[in-house]
């Protein structure tokens, strides 16, 4: 999947828990790339964690 800048930003800010708007969070879930906790928090899956990690080679 290629990802637009918008959406690896979206990732980034998952990762670095920073807030996300609704709707971003709710694409990053459809998509499979983050899921959301018990809690109400959202983290990376490791498939989205993949996109984060490969674009600080």
């Amino acid at each position: 999947m290629e990802l637009t800048e918008k959406q690896q930003r979206i990732l980034e800010a998952i990762q670095a828990t920073r807030p996300v708007a609704e709707e971003d969070a709710a694409w990053a879930v459809q998509a499979g790339l983050a899921a959301h906790g018990e809690d109400g928090d959202i983290d990376l899956t490791q498939e989205g964690r993949r996109y984060v990690d490969s674009s600080s080679l």
